[in-house]
């Protein structure tokens, strides 16, 4: 458990120093693993999603947002690598769009798996989640956005350091507590 705080405060502080010194690069990093989720979510949703129901109009609905979603997962993971600040405000903006369209289609897939007494609590989870990320994604302009990094960056070195504080205090707890028996 020590060695685990002690390799989590390291990583925490190092992530937090490219958060601060470097956002530009987070961003980067931060948009291709947004696009490898979206092309996942894509992947995985034409795999399980659409076999739930079977209604033509529900698989066409999961396979336009399953599609969407891995064009655009290609597109976040291409244009960051392959381009310049401008392809990341772009693509932000096209993940944006995609998330609203998809939390649109997941509201009917939602109205369907409720028909078809399937649960479906955690697709609301994931509309909510993909409304906020899309708002943000439109309000936030860029060097607000990379204000916000550094700003998350400076709380990351914190709570790396601060796990590597615990990991010393647990140590030292389990230490004397060992030394009483």
């Amino acid at each position: 458990m020590f060695k685990t705080y002690i390799v989590m405060g390291i990583v925490f502080v190092l992530l937090g120093l490219v958060m601060l010194f470097s956002p530009g690069v987070f961003a980067v990093v931060l948009v291709v693993c947004i696009g490898i989720a979206a092309l996942v979510n894509g992947v995985l949703n034409i795999v399980t999603v659409s076999r739930l129901i079977d209604d033509k109009r529900f698989k066409t609905a999961v396979i336009i947002r399953a599609v969407l979603s891995i064009v655009v997962g290609i597109l976040a993971i291409i244009f960051p690598v392959a381009s310049t600040k401008i392809a990341l405000v772009t693509i932000a903006y096209i993940i944006a769009i995609e998330l609203i369209i998809s939390a649109l289609i997941e509201i009917y897939e939602i109205w369907q798996l409720r028909k078809a007494n399937i649960p479906f609590g955690i697709y609301i989870t994931e509309i909510v989640i993909s409304i906020v990320l899309a708002i943000l994604l439109f309000l936030v302009p860029k060097n607000i956005g990379i204000l916000i990094i550094r700003i998350a960056g400076v709380l990351v070195v914190l709570g790396g350091i601060g796990s590597i504080a615990w990991a010393f205090k647990v140590k030292k707890e389990i230490d004397n507590i060992s030394q009483n028996f």
